[in-house]
């Protein structure tokens, strides 16, 4: 089936003030995934985490959101999930999956990207999923179990409870990668069902580095461009390219039959643009997939608070409204 592909448009005045927030982003530091930065940013992760939590909790239940926190049954301990429920009979259940590179990031810092949907009458699982570390070194064993277990109780529990046949993923950068390998396991495991369909947000599906993190320069917003290859290649140590292409790391190269429909978000001066293309592509072959372009978004566009973030926000629940039986989906009613 083909892919269906859409431009977010933008008015000029949009595209100004989007540009705007990229010039100042460019006289940023960039991230990097050792030394002192990482060590750094993992010391404030939680007392940040925590302290915006607070804020955008306060915010969310003036306009009428309750939040909570609950645990479920985890892989190896108890799986703490943020929950975001609507003051309404919920249309649906969101799973939501962070980014933040695996190694920072939490349930409670996207409650900015999350709480839209709670707005419009969706129950949101945040997953605190656990992080990489300079300690544990098998990371990633650990990330999708728990992702994929956050799923199990989204699928199962988490749909009694809430009254709703509907759940969906969506998943964000590191998030997005997460959350393809945790519904691949749950495929292999014959249990999808309810799961209507899956968001990625600027998804990293190949560890092995496209040829657009290759080229990456100086010029490369959020990331140090030209390491970016390097630093994506710490994420396995210890295995070549050939190895890094295994399924079980980058889904792009895993067998996609089976799976249900999926919204692609790739932004235009991504790095990883090229992972939700190609990654669109092949999904396309074997179940309905939409890829939607953000004209001037870098990676993480939507903490930055640029323009392009409601309105591609507004798309998303456009589509899954699409998904949901509610209309044709279309850009131009796709309004923050």
């Amino acid at each position: 089936m083909p892919l269906t592909t859409h431009t977010l448009p933008l008015t000029d005045a949009e595209a100004r003030a989007a540009l705007r927030i990229n010039a100042a982003m460019a006289l940023a530091p960039r991230l990097k995934t050792n030394g002192w930065r990482l060590a750094l940013g993992q010391k404030l992760n939680g007392t940040f985490s925590k302290a915006a939590g607070a804020v955008t909790e306060a915010a969310l239940k003036r306009r009428g959101v309750q939040v909570s926190a609950v645990t479920i049954d985890g892989p190896a301990a108890p799986l703490p999930l943020r929950l975001l429920e609507p003051g309404c009979p919920p249309e649906g259940l969101v799973v939501d999956l962070h980014g933040g590179g695996w190694v920072v990031g939490s349930a409670a810092l996207n409650d900015r990207l999350t709480g839209h949907f709670a707005e419009a009458g969706y129950v949101v699982a945040s997953v605190d999923y656990r992080l990489l570390d300079e300690v544990r070194g098998v990371w990633m064993p650990d990330a999708v179990a728990d992702c994929a277990a956050a799923l199990r109780w989204a699928l199962g529990e988490g749909r009694r409870r809430f009254g709703t046949d509907r759940v969906f993923v969506i998943g964000e950068s590191a998030g997005a990668h997460l959350a393809a390998l945790a519904v691949l396991q749950l495929r292999d495991e014959g249990a999808l069902e309810g799961l209507a369909g899956l968001i990625f947000v600027q998804g990293v599906f190949d560890l092995s580095a496209g040829p657009a993190v290759r080229a990456a320069g100086p010029e490369t917003l959020l990331f140090d461009g030209p390491n970016l290859e390097r630093d994506l290649g710490r994420l396995t140590p210890g295995l070549d390219e050939a190895a890094r292409r295994a399924p079980d790391l980058s889904p792009l190269y895993a067998d996609l039959a089976g799976l249900p429909p999926v919204l692609f978000v790739m932004g235009e001066c991504d790095p990883f643009r090229d992972d939700s293309r190609v990654m669109a592509e092949r999904w396309a072959k074997v179940a309905p997939a939409a890829l939607l372009d953000v004209p001037t978004a870098p990676h993480g566009f939507q903490h930055f608070g640029a323009p392009t973030a409601p309105l591609a926000q507004a798309f998303i629940r456009g589509w899954i409204g699409e998904i949901r039986g509610q209309g044709p989906l279309s850009v131009e009613n796709a309004t923050a």
